[in-house]
């Protein structure tokens, strides 16, 4: 455990940090990074959740993913960036509200007010942190007054302009380039989400996968049905229920319906970006970092194992858990081994 830990920890935060540049210069961020892979989706919401947090272990990913901001913040749900940002454990609020403060002030981009308004700035907070390690970036030399007022300290943030706007046949890209046709909306990620299902899904399990209360998607797969593109199968026995209602109801769509937004090429599947990026953190904050004051292999797998739980039927439903190979009643040292063996690679393969 002594050599394995540290080099689980490391390959695990290489594998993440390349995967969000992938997908950061999939949308136009400006950096040099493999293509995003053609087919997984891109969830905006989820992506920018995992870099207020695994962002911050890289200063320059983190200032380009918010030079994107500036300019396409328009884009992002937060509706649905507020709704995983309370069911998963993977963005850091203070961070997420710095950065909103930052959009509104900076780049004029009111709508993210809606991110801060349940959290005001603490005027007794304790002694700022630093937003990155001291090891990934020098000490700042002048404060950035709106992240220092959230009790992060960093740089000046002075945006490159240099993000270009997301390329919107690019596969990935389809819920940046679906929002920016119709608009940002719940629509989009019931089309998207079912466009990559082979068989028709409840709205309950919709809800689960997309972010949202099922109420809220009940009622406009209700509105969606009218379009005739959206299309429902329910047990005949079930006929006599008011269409206002349907609680037994499925949905599908034909993706030939929407094969115009990728010039014909395969839709991406829909990937729980969320449940991979919370496991991956969960990693990287509970294996200690080189020179810190260690902790149990015991506790560590304790806590992996409670992310796994919460994590693994969202994983499961979308294939990925198996890739791990893990075994429910495993002991601890091998369910590191395991995740040791598997999880990077997993990761660097999406």
């Amino acid at each position: 455990m002594e050599t394995l830990l540290p080099d689980f920890r490391s390959r695990c935060q290489e594998a993440v940090l390349n995967l969000l540049w992938r997908q950061w210069c999939s949308l136009g961020v400006s950096g040099h990074a493999a293509p995003a892979h053609p087919d997984r989706l891109i969830d905006l919401e989820a992506l920018v959740l995992a870099t207020t947090s695994l962002g911050c272990l890289e200063p320059r990913l983190f200032d380009e993913a918010l030079d994107w901001l500036t300019s396409f913040g328009f884009l992002i749900n937060l509706q649905r960036l507020a709704n995983l940002h309370r069911t998963h454990p993977l963005g850091k609020s203070q961070v997420l509200a710095a950065i909103a403060d930052w959009l509104v002030n900076n780049a004029t981009q009111p709508r993210w007010k809606a991110i801060t308004r349940n959290q005001p700035k603490d005027r007794n907070a304790p002694v700022p942190e630093p937003l990155f390690s001291r090891s990934e970036g020098p000490f700042p030399a002048t404060l950035d007054q709106i992240f220092h007022a959230r009790g992060l300290e960093r740089n000046a943030f002075q945006p490159r302009g240099m993000s270009r706007a997301p390329q919107p046949l690019l596969p990935p890209n389809l819920m940046a380039s679906l929002r920016a046709l119709i608009g940002v909306s719940a629509r989009v990620e019931i089309v998207l989400f079912l466009s990559g299902s082979q068989t028709a899904i409840g709205a309950a399990e919709i809800a689960r996968a997309t972010g949202y209360a099922p109420r809220t998607l009940q009622a406009l797969l209700q509105e969606m049905l009218l379009s005739g593109h959206l299309l429902s199968q329910e047990p005949p026995t079930r006929k006599t229920t008011a269409p206002s209602r349907r609680p037994h109801a499925r949905y599908h769509l034909q993706p030939s319906d929407w094969a115009f937004l990728t010039s014909g090429k395969p839709l991406p599947r829909w990937t729980p970006w969320a449940s991979l990026y919370t496991v991956a953190r969960s990693v990287l904050a509970a294996i200690p970092t080189p020179g810190a004051r260690p902790i149990h292999p015991s506790v560590i797998s304790s806590r992996l194992r409670e992310t796994l739980a919460a994590e693994g039927p969202a994983l499961a439903a979308t294939g990925l858990l198996p890739a791990l190979d893990l075994r429910p009643d495993a002991p601890g040292s091998e369910l590191l081994q395991t995740l040791a063996d598997r999880l990077p690679a997993l990761i660097s393969n999406l």
